[in-house]
């Protein structure tokens, strides 16, 4: 037995006792052949938020800003019995808009102030509006001409105190369509409350279309209520159907939107449905992440997965067309079992699966509406789509041109919208600079190259931690110029935002959302669909060599992914291969002078405290993420002192935001995925406790747990390579 385990020693167990130990010192100095400690650079001239802007004069902002409007002499004052004269065939309805609008009550009236003519030369949604001293004449050619002339006068009447200054305006829209659409689907279902207020602002803005995304099961699909039923995170065909008669008292079609194919990870998590995915072993997203989310267009049950769905949602809406997505099918053709090699033939198989979708939805007497970004990466996919589609042609990026594809749907004669962002997903406050090019670029070339319209997108992306206020300066930008695009050279964007908006008198509270949204100005460079801040968010605390490993990883990913067009992969190549200094210690100057400032603003408004609150809440997440990163990358250039000091600051903003962001969700959302969208958050929590009994810890135990990270680290790295 000796001379066996002897033999078992010799030839087994040290040898390869050996390799392990030269394995872990490999590991360890491939560590620190991997770190470069970081620079401490800062900018000598850190760019300070603006807080000077207040309104140049007493004049109303009128936003979208109309075509043509001249002040003539006189005031006029809105009686309190109003009385309305047109024709007896639109008087009733005209009566209805008014009401809705002016929040007064009126009646017909032969010899009223207030006259409105039907003018058939108009377009239809083109009207006239004239204001004198003797009364108000609206002319109009539909119904929707006179509900924005009304919405003209809505603004011209809250912002005049002593009557409404006498002048014309003759005004249409560059874009037939001006839609926007809300995720409902990243764990924030916002309650109906919530999305009347919102569409109130979308109505002031003269939007008229809505769409909310549905993946999985924010909406409450009675066929399938085992999936869902206890969750309180739905919204229910009766909801629905309130929130469309609402939409429809106020010129916007709620057009129903919900995922068809891809986004699917919801449904094949089900025992029952599971082998319906296209991949049901999983596929490894951009070699890292492990999804299963796309249906298997070729198994029939897949299709009459989606009919069925779609029989439960289609009733509850009046619009004529249906949004089914189709975008992202990331595993398409990569099943193991039956591997499509030919990307021709994984763009057949999207293709025959989108025809036979827009079969049966043309069969419901509904227009099918699809994302376009499968289609605009092939010639001979946009060469066979149906005209009758719409194609929704999403880029979120500044550096993402719409030119070159927006000429092409326009030369193959298909119908399409151009499909900006907020820019306001994981980010917290926003990118403002980003969402002003995104928008400003989009419906530029979608007015140049006669799109349809536009459809201003507002991601979740998961968890959905931006507040709904954070959106309005992306949803109002987007509005005003896609009614009026000449008016991006003077557009009244942060004075809209502070006066008419949040009632904010001076003048600040605009600028201020606009700043907020610009801390990422001292990143290192503009990352897509979020800041490099709030990636380290998502990624959790961890050594600098792992981070920087899985960062590289995903920056590689995205060209893999083939998501980008030519242009747009060398805007973005420019940008990664010359990064700055993360500048954390700027960014907080930054943020901390912008939340004194929100400190010293009074705004008014039915739910100004909670906007404020709102806020304050995400000033905390993004300093919080400031610091988390700021931690990663210098902690071990750094003290005890230092890093204990930085982990307690941490730990201070993890509470406070847990127990701000509980109130704040309950007060606008459904309450089922609150403790989903905590969940990162308390994750830190934990880790920051790690830390500090690290820092506390004996000096064998902080060597054990160091090299323990390096060597993780290192192998993390190594695989990713």
């Amino acid at each position: 037995m000796k001379r066996l385990l002897k033999l078992t020693f010799k030839y087994f167990i040290g040898p390869l006792l050996v390799l392990i130990v030269l394995g872990l010192v490999g590991l360890i100095g491939y560590y620190h052949f991997l770190y470069t400690p970081p620079s401490f650079q800062l900018s000598t001239d850190i760019a300070q938020p603006e807080f000077e802007q207040t309104f140049e004069s007493d004049d109303p902002i009128l936003l979208p800003v109309p075509k043509k409007a001249t002040y003539t002499t006189g005031y006029f004052s809105i009686p309190e019995k109003v009385q309305i004269r047109a024709e007896a065939s639109d008087v009733s309805s005209l009566i209805k808009i008014w009401e809705n609008r002016m929040n007064t009550v009126a009646a017909p009236h032969p010899q009223g102030k207030i006259v409105f003519e039907k003018k058939t030369e108009l377009s239809s949604q083109g009207y006239r509006l004239k204001i004198s001293a003797g009364g108000i004449k609206v002319e109009y050619s539909s119904l929707a001409g006179a509900f924005y002339a009304i919405t003209t006068l809505k603004q011209l009447v809250l912002q005049s105190s002593h009557g409404i200054p006498a002048q014309e305006i003759e005004d249409h829209p560059d874009l037939k369509t001006r839609g926007a659409l809300v995720d409902i689907s990243r764990g924030k279902v916002p309650k109906l409350e919530t999305l009347y207020t919102l569409v109130d602002l979308l109505a002031d803005l003269k939007y008229n279309q809505l769409q909310l995304y549905i993946e999985g099961f924010s909406f409450g699909y009675p066929s399938f209520s085992k999936y869902w039923e206890g969750t309180e995170n739905q919204l229910m065909p009766r909801e629905i159907q309130l929130l469309d008669k609402y939409c429809q008292d106020r010129f916007i079609e709620l057009v129903p939107n919900q995922n068809s194919l891809g986004h699917m990870e919801a449904w094949l998590k089900q025992d029952d449905l599971k082998d319906l995915a296209e991949c049901p072993e999983g596929y490894k997203l951009l070699g890292l992440i492990e999804v299963k989310t796309t249906l298997s267009p070729t198994d029939p049950r897949s299709f009459e997965l989606v009919k069925q769905m779609s029989e439960d949602l289609l009733p509850n809406f009046s619009s004529s067309q249906f949004n089914v997505n189709l975008d992202e099918p990331f595993e398409l053709g990569k099943s193991k079992e039956r591997p499509v090699e030919d990307p021709r033939e994984i763009d057949r198989l999207y293709l025959e699966y989108a025809r036979k979708l827009n079969t049966y939805v043309t069969g419901k007497n509904k227009k099918m509406m699809m994302w376009g970004d499968v289609v605009s990466r092939s010639p001979e996919v946009i060469a066979e789509i149906p005209r009758d589609i719409t194609l929704l042609e999403w880029r979120y990026e500044a550096f993402q041109p719409f030119d070159e594809i927006c000429k092409r749907y326009q030369t193959a004669g298909l119908r399409y919208m151009v499909c900006p962002g907020t820019s306001t997903w994981s980010s917290y406050t926003g990118r403002t600079d980003n969402m002003l090019k995104n928008v400003s670029d989009a419906i530029e070339n979608g007015v140049k190259y006669s799109a349809d319209g536009m459809l201003i997108t507002d991601w979740g992306n998961t968890p959905h931690l931006q507040y709904l206020t954070v959106s309005y300066p992306g949803l109002i930008y987007g509005g005003g110029l896609s009614w009026n695009v000449e008016s991006k050279k003077n557009i009244p964007l942060h004075s809209y935002l502070s006066k008419v908006v949040l009632a904010d008198t001076s003048g600040m509270m605009g600028n201020l959302m606009l700043n907020l949204g610009r801390y990422c100005q001292f990143e290192e460079y503009p990352m897509m669909a979020m800041t490099t801040s709030n990636f380290a968010m998502q990624l959790g605390m961890m050594d600098p060599v792992m981070f920087n490993a899985i960062q590289a990883r995903m920056l590689r990913g995205i060209f893999e992914l083939g998501v980008l067009d030519t242009t747009s992969m060398a805007n973005l190549q420019v940008m990664f291969e010359n990064p700055k200094p993360y500048q954390a210690e700027a960014a907080l100057q930054y943020v901390t002078a912008l939340d004194d400032q929100l400190d010293s603003l009074r705004i008014g408004g039915t739910n100004a405290e909670l906007i404020k609150d709102e806020y304050k809440n995400n000033i905390r997440m993004v300093k919080l993420a400031i610091k988390l990163k700021q931690y990663i990358l210098y902690h071990l250039e750094q003290g005890d002192t230092e890093n204990r000091e930085s982990l307690t600051t941490m730990k201070s903003l993890c509470n406070t935001i847990i127990l701000e962001h509980e109130r704040l969700w309950m007060q606008r959302n459904k309450p089922g995925g609150f403790k989903e969208s905590i969940e990162g958050f308390l994750k830190l929590q934990k880790d920051i406790d790690r830390q500090l009994e690290i820092i506390d810890g004996n000096n064998l135990s902080r060597w054990t747990n160091r090299t323990f990270e390096k060597v993780v680290s290192a192998a993390t790295a190594l695989y990713l390579n």
